[in-house]
C-alpha cells in the first residue's frame, strides 16, 4: 500500500527468451525486467473541481494508464444503466479537465508576471496556450505533437492527458470474446490505443491455482495466458518498449528501454561509467544465440557483430558492452 492508500505491486516480465537464456547460461543471479502498477482509487468529483485534479501530483508520476471500464451487468458502480463508452470517454474527459486546470492556473500566474514586469516566461506561455486550445477542442496533449523543445518545457507539469493510455473492460465469463463491445472498440480505437478484455472473478479464480491447474482453467475458456500477463505486454507495446539482455555465469538479466534506443544510450541503463566510455556493443540475436548454443558458436557462424554507439538496440539482442572505464 502506499501512503495514500492505493494498492501498488512490482511484477516480473514473463519473457520465454529469459527464461530459455536462462537454462542455457544456469547463472548464479536471474533478473527479469520489472513493470511497477499503482491501482488508484478514483475519489467522487468535488463540486469546486476534478476528480482525477485530487490525484494529479500522486498521477503525474506514471508512464502510463490502464483505464478500467466495467463492461458486466445492466447498471455501473454507480446506479446508472451500464454504457462502458461514457464510462471510458469520462476518464479521458477528467484527465483533460485536470490538465485544463493546471494550466489555467499557471497561465493566470503568467499573465500577473507579466503585468508587474517580469519576463522570463514568454515561451512557457506560448506552449500552454497551445495546450490549452487543444484541450478546449476536446482534443488530448498526446496528440499535439509537440516539437523536443516544447516538450520541454512542459516536463515539470507532468500532464495527465500528455501520457499513453490502455483500456481495459471487466466483462463476464460470457463474453470474454469481446462480443457487445463494438462500440467501445470504435471509441478506445478513435483515442489511438488498444482494448484488452478480462473478466475480475475468473482470473482471481486463475490466481488462486497452480501453474498445472492454470493451464487447464485457460484453455477451457479459450485463453492462452492470464489477464496479468497480458496487461504487462500491453503495457510494453502503448509504452513502445523492448529489451535487450545481458548473459554470463553471474547474471541472466532483461534491461528495458525505448524502442529505437542508441546503444550507447542503452549501456547507460546498466551504469553510467559504462556510457561515458562506450566503445563498441558485441551483440548477437537472442533466437540466433538459442538456436546455435553458446556464445562462441556465434562468433565462428559470424552471427555475433560489433556495433556502434549510433547503433539502434533491437528487441531481444544480447549485448556485451565494451568500454573504458
Amino acid at each position: 500500500m502506499t501512503k495514500s492508500g492505493h494498492r501498488l505491486g512490482t511484477v516480473k516480465v514473463p519473457d520465454r527468451r529469459l527464461e530459455a537464456l536462462r537454462d542455457m547460461f544456469k547463472p548464479k543471479k536471474y533478473t527479469p525486467a520489472e513493470v511497477t502498477f499503482v491501482d488508484v482509487a478514483i475519489p467522487a468529483a468535488a463540486e469546486t473541481g476534478h476528480s482525477f485534479s485530487q490525484l494529479n501530483a500522486f498521477l503525474g508520476d506514471a508512464d502510463a494508464f490502464a483505464l478500467v471500464v466495467q463492461a458486466f451487468g445492466e447498471f455501473d458502480y454507480a446506479g446508472q444503466p451500464l454504457d462502458p463508452v461514457r464510462q471510458f470517454e469520462n476518464l479521458l474527459l477528467e484527465l483533460a479537465m485536470a490538465d485544463l486546470e493546471k494550466i489555467e492556473r499557471r497561465l493566470e500566474k503568467i499573465g500577473q508576471e507579466l503585468k508587474r514586469g517580469l519576463k522570463g516566461n514568454e515561451q512557457e506561455k506560448v506552449v500552454l496556450d497551445k495546450c490549452k486550445v487543444q484541450l478546449e477542442a476536446g482534443k488530448y496533449l498526446r496528440d499535439l505533437g509537440l516539437s523536443a523543445d516544447e516538450e520541454k518545457r512542459i516536463s515539470s507539469f507532468c500532464f495527465l492527458s500528455q501520457k499513453r493510455i490502455l483500456a481495459i473492460a471487466n466483462v463476464s465469463e460470457n463474453r470474454l470474446d469481446g462480443s457487445g463491445l463494438e462500440a467501445l472498440r470504435d471509441a478506445v480505437s478513435k483515442a489511438g490505443t488498444e482494448l484488452m478484455i478480462f473478466c475480475a472473478s475468473l482470473e482471481a479464480e486463475i490466481a488462486s491455482l497452480d501453474a498445472a491447474a492454470q493451464a487447464d482453467f485457460l484453455k477451457d475458456y479459450g485463453l492462452t495466458e492470464p489477464a496479468r500477463a497480458r496487461l504487462i505486454l500491453g503495457s510494453y507495446r502503448i509504452l513502445d518498449l523492448i529489451s535487450f539482455f545481458t548473459v554470463g555465469e553471474d547474471e541472466v538479466r532483461a534491461w528495458t528501454i525505448r524502442r529505437g534506443t542508441p546503444a550507447q544510450a542503452a549501456a547507460g541503463k546498466i551504469h553510467s561509467d559504462i556510457e561515458r566510455g562506450f566503445i563498441r556493443a558485441e551483440t548477437v540475436f537472442c533466437d540466433d544465440l538459442l538456436s546455435t548454443g553458446s556464445l562462441a558458436g556465434c562468433r565462428e557462424k559470424g552471427t555475433f557483430r560489433l556495433e556502434g554507439k549510433g547503433y539502434e538496440v533491437k528487441d531481444g539482442d544480447v549485448i556485451d558492452f565494451r568500454f573504458n572505464a
